[in-house]
């Protein structure tokens, strides 16, 4: 298949050193540079080795650029979104390249660096998991211990093939194969239907032998309704209109990025994943609009053990996200900021959009009774945070000029905004956190949405009720106030177009700067094209008096997008080692 990744694969160090929580199973648990024999003669390098599988799906999958260790370098695919953009604005790197849809620098076109790093990591591991599934028969383990410890490799080397088919669309598979570096095997690309259905075979797998529930040092590990959750985001991937029906592809690449029809029956699948993991019982919203609206939202993005967590990756229990996002006057790094087009997306408290003339909306005062979450979310001009750990939260100040965080300073944001979102509100950056937050791969009420999607699809007017029904129960929680009509401000009798867009902007608000979802959801649902020419923004805001302002919004950047951006290259060197076997993607 590829002489240079089998090499790099065959060199591959067997576990990571790199440890993320002063308790629990991904504690090191030995040296890097023992061999198999070693490894899997000891109970504890097995665990290990294993523990080494579950750190790379977080430096893998939250941004093809290689991240530090500790990701205090933080990125996110959503800064190649209309949500969010980077500190540096390097396009050498994957997500501002893809903002200017110029992926000249840091290579030429497919050998563009971050298309290696996105295709290689991946694979890195996946070769690690058939290590393992090869190997842990002979650990000195409970023939149970081996089989949940295998069980768990699967699942996570059929994540990693997820992550690379919705990045690249159909890949070599590997099966169960280690693939001997010194002589490595010529294979092609399988068909995108093929890779699905693999996939999909591998999670059904999953979901029927592992555990429901791991906890205690075991959390965060995979579980059943952990499969169930991606099979649902798998059958979302391949049901939606990129690959059901607007196949991009022509001649030989055609069926290696979708389907060469469009069947409803695959949002049908969709559906029945969904509410397979509904059923379970394990995973439910957390709700709390007591102690203040939408504290459940916070609490379910700042928690580290939530029933709101179905598939998760667990930071570091330090100051990992404060660190990484607030702004300089609370000494974080403030390493990516929303775009105002984002904040204009949160509807008001009363749950209407601020262009329908009847929410209520105050340009004067704009972040006054807005749905909660964007408070929760986002940082504006006059938000507060802690200034000193113990004390009461001071005002942050965006407005032009002012000391430190100001719209146009050395340390800045250039969008007049900060992200908060799962960040501990008690901490700032630097300060330590016994139990660190955790990242949500998948949380439970994206697969409400993706049923309510799915549902939509199918039949909106016939399945309406149990639409409606996600809806009201996703912004309740957000501490939406219901109104007279109970409806929580979701229009009544949408057509399928407005409801598939009502739903997709939920999930926007919803999953703002939380891996990627905006970026998997322009792209699944063929909505990047009408970024194409457009300008994202910075709201500026200028001091006048005492306690008085005025503001306005400045375009920052323009975006562009052609149709090739919808798959990532092959890279161009694995297309060299491959002697004609792998088939580059359209455009490329």
């Amino acid at each position: 298949m590829k002489n240079k990744l089998v090499v790099l694969l065959g060199s591959c160090l067997f576990w990571a050193s790199c440890t993320e929580t002063t308790e629990g199973f991904l504690d090191s648990k030995g040296k890097e540079t023992d061999d198999l024999e070693s490894v899997f003669s000891d109970s504890i390098k097995v665990m290990g080795f294993n523990a080494a599988l579950y750190w790379q799906v977080g430096r893998c999958t939250m941004s093809p650029h290689n991240v530090s260790s500790n990701l205090q370098n933080y990125k996110d695919y959503e800064a190649g979104t209309d949500n969010s953009r980077y500190s540096y604005f390097k396009v050498t790197e994957f997500t501002p390249a893809y903002t200017k849809g110029d992926f000249s620098q840091g290579g030429t076109n497919a050998g563009f660096g971050d298309f290696e790093k996105g295709w290689q990591e991946p694979y890195q591991t996946i070769y690690r998991c058939n290590s393992f599934l090869q190997n842990y028969q002979k650990a000195p383990l409970s023939e149970g211990m081996k089989k949940r410890l295998a069980d768990e490799a699967r699942f996570i080397r059929a994540f990693f093939y997820f992550h690379l088919l919705r990045q690249y669309g159909g890949l070599p598979l590997l099966y169960d194969e280690v693939i001997d570096p010194y002589n490595p095997a010529l294979l092609e690309r399988s068909s995108f239907e093929t890779c699905v259905d693999y996939i999909a075979s591998e999670l059904e797998y999953c979901a029927e032998n592992l555990p429901l529930v791991q906890d205690g040092v075991d959390y965060g590990r995979a579980t059943a309704p952990a499969a169930l959750g991606v099979l649902t985001e798998l059958y979302a991937l391949a049901a939606s209109p990129l690959y059901n029906g607007g196949n991009i592809g022509s001649g030989d690449n055609r069926l290696l990025v979708g389907y060469d029809d469009y069947d409803v029956n695959r949002w049908q699948k969709v559906a029945t994943a969904a509410k397979r993991l509904m059923k379970l019982g394990t995973n439910e919203l957390l709700i709390d609009n007591d102690t203040r609206p939408g504290n459940g939202f916070y609490k379910a993005t700042t928690t580290r053990v939530s029933k709101e967590r179905v598939w998760m990756w667990l930071t570091v229990s330090t100051n990992f996200l404060q660190k990484a996002l607030l702004p300089k006057s609370r000494n974080g790094n403030h390493l990516i900021y929303p775009y105002h087009e984002l904040v204009e997306a949160f509807p008001m408290k009363n749950g209407k959009a601020i262009t329908d003339p009847d929410s209520g909306y105050d340009e004067d005062h704009p972040y006054d009774n807005r749905d909660p979450r964007l408070g929760y979310t986002i940082i504006y001009n006059g938000s507060k945070w802690i200034k000193n750990k113990g004390e009461e939260a001071e005002p942050i100040y965006t407005y032009r000029g002012a000391t430190d965080d100001g719209y146009g300073t050395a340390q800045g944001s250039p969008t007049g905004y900060y992200y908060r979102k799962c960040s501990n509100e008690s901490l700032r950056g630097g300060d330590s956190d016994s139990e660190g937050q955790g990242l949500s791969f998948i949380r439970y009420p994206s697969i409400m949405l993706y049923y309510a999607e799915a549902l939509t699809e199918l039949d909106v007017d016939a399945n309406r009720s149990e639409i409606e029904s996600q809806l009201f129960q996703i912004r309740n929680r957000a501490g939406i106030d219901p109104g007279e009509d109970n409806r929580y401000g979701v229009p009544a009798n949408m057509n399928k177009d407005e409801m598939i867009e009502f739903i997709i902007n939920e999930r926007r608000i919803e999953f703002a700067n939380e891996c990627g979802n905006r970026f998997w959801d322009l792209k699944r649902r063929k909505m990047y094209e009408r970024l194409d020419g457009v300008w994202t923004s910075a709201a500026v805001w200028e001091k006048v008096g005492d306690d008085e302002y005025t503001w306005s919004v400045v375009p920052i950047e323009q975006h562009f997008f052609d149709e090739r951006m919808y798959f990532s290259a092959i890279p161009q060197r694995e297309i060299d080692a491959s002697h004609g076997k792998l088939v580059q993607n359209p455009g490329w």
